[in-house]
């Protein structure tokens, strides 16, 4: 097991690493993200270096050891002198916490496999996990304390934290105190302007004069109590907890159906296996047989996911989660992340970059390598950003499209004299429920398909030549 163990801890801190580095690049500083992702990198060349060291030492024993690894013990000791002098030239550069931290993070992953292998085998987890509904539980409570131990590791990870100067800190402390102090003072002067427009803002209150939606539960829950920590947490995570909600709803009703499975389904178990039935053979006819079957759960749950979010704005009180550029980009950064690892996993280190600069084959493609690159960089870097903009952009249109009509049809009120207002808004709403929402969703998930498509090795039991046929289709569907 140890060799395969430390390629599954390799590749999920190099996951988990990538994920960190944007998180600290977003939320807390440049610095901060260069340093955690160069203090990963650092520990995993030093236990490639460490494993190299061992099977030197091992190679050939207990008999005399072989020339070969001999040279790799060698260039290996010659390799961890190397890194420790780069290690410390770091040290000067970087902020050390941020550098230690990412040197940890393969040691946390090696430890978290271990426990959950533990945790996995043993018989409390088998009885705890018998039923879904324990299981369901068991997962909300392991989210709940994620979320509490964030919430006390907030303060130790802000930007001031990582300073390398308590002089800086202590000026950047001073200087927060005095923004915080105008910030209150803009905020009540915005409250006292637009207490008024938070009713029909549902839940924004006091951001803008005009409506920004329909009102929704947790704008009405928080309406009269702006100030309190639980109403900040709820306006401020409120898409979130829309995207939460939706996946509860999803999740109960996946339970409900595969409860009591039976040979004949009925009901709605029939409903799910229709739809699993039709996703497996579009995905699958899209990916082939050979890449596609492991990527039908992702791509079937992604479109699921989206659809819902997406119609959950329909219902009364409700609010499309899909409709905050936040969660959009959460999903297309979800869909790249996955994309970029299948690429390295089924090309290889050198076929991955081979695949960036365009697959080579003759002299005038090699001179083209440093145009292809670049572009090809670009492109993959482009497609989250399309993904994310263009869903969030057509359901945050369909919302305010809405919300125009139904402002329109109240304001006939006073012009007609009518006892009600006029629904001018529903044909609307029947158009987004049968047409922009699913076909978004579909959008979405299609052009994530074609995403992992040309990322795929395209020679797979058709020849090379066909392979380059398809990814030239691909490109033409994408596009």
């Amino acid at each position: 097991m140890g060799l395969e163990f430390l390629t599954r801890v390799r590749r999920t801190s190099v996951v988990a690493g990538f994920l960190g580095s944007l998180a600290a690049l977003a939320y807390l500083s440049i610095p901060v993200g260069v340093g955690f992702a160069a203090g990963l990198v650092w520990s995993l060349f030093n236990l490639a270096l460490i494993e190299q060291v061992v099977l030197g030492l091992t190679a050939g024993a207990p008999g005399p050891r072989p020339r070969a690894a001999l040279r790799r013990l060698a260039l290996a000791l010659v390799g961890s002198l190397m890194l420790f002098g780069a290690g410390a030239w770091l040290l000067t550069q970087l902020p050390p916490l941020a550098l230690v931290a990412g040197f940890t993070l393969p040691f946390a992953v090696i430890v978290l496999k271990a426990a959950s292998r533990m945790v996995l085998a043993s018989p409390a987890w088998l009885r705890v996990t018998r039923s879904a509904w324990t299981g369901v539980a068991v997962l909300s409570l392991a989210i709940g304390g994620a979320w509490l131990g964030a919430q006390v590791l907030r303060p130790m990870l802000a930007p001031d934290a990582f300073a390398a100067d308590p002089h800086t800190t202590t000026t950047h402390a001073a200087d927060a105190h005095v923004t915080d102090a105008a910030h209150a003072t803009d905020s009540t002067a915005h409250a006292a302007a637009g207490h008024d427009s938070h009713g029909e803002g549902g839940g924004h209150g006091g951001e803008s004069a005009g409506p920004k939606g329909f009102p929704n539960f947790l704008g009405m829950l928080i309406a009269d109590h702006h100030g309190e920590p639980w109403a900040d947490f709820l306006h401020h995570f409120e898409y979130v907890i829309f995207a939460m909600l939706v996946a509860l709803v999803l999740s109960v009703v996946a339970i409900v159906a595969t409860r009591n499975p039976k040979m004949i389904p009925t009901g709605l178990q029939n409903v799910v296996e229709m739809g699993v039935e039709n996703a497996y053979s579009f995905f699958v006819g899209i990916l082939g047989p050979r890449f596609g079957p492991p990527l039908v759960p992702f791509l079937g749950t992604l479109f699921l996911y989206i659809w819902a979010m997406n119609f959950f704005g329909t219902i009364p009180f409700m609010h499309s989660p899909t409709s905050n550029l936040n969660i959009t980009v959460a999903m297309a950064l979800t869909v790249f992340a996955y994309v970029q690892f299948i690429g390295f996993k089924e090309l290889g280190f050198f076929g991955y970059f081979f695949h960036l600069m365009g697959s080579p084959k003759t002299a005038i493609d090699w001179g083209l390598v440093p145009l292809m690159l670049p572009v090809h960089v670009i492109g993959e870097i482009a497609k989250p950003i399309s993904l994310s903009c263009r869903l969030f952009g057509n359901i945050f249109g369909e919302d305010m499209l809405l919300v125009g009509f139904a402002t329109l049809g109240v304001t006939a009120l006073s012009g007609l004299h009518l006892p009600i207002g006029i629904p001018l808004q529903v044909p609307f709403m029947f158009l987004g429920v049968f047409i922009t929402q699913p076909v978004q969703a579909l959008v979405f998930t299609m052009l994530s398909t074609i995403y992992f498509l040309l990322m795929l090795p395209h020679d797979h039991g058709h020849g090379h030549g066909h392979g380059h046929g398809h990814e030239g289709e691909a490109h033409q569907t994408a596009h």
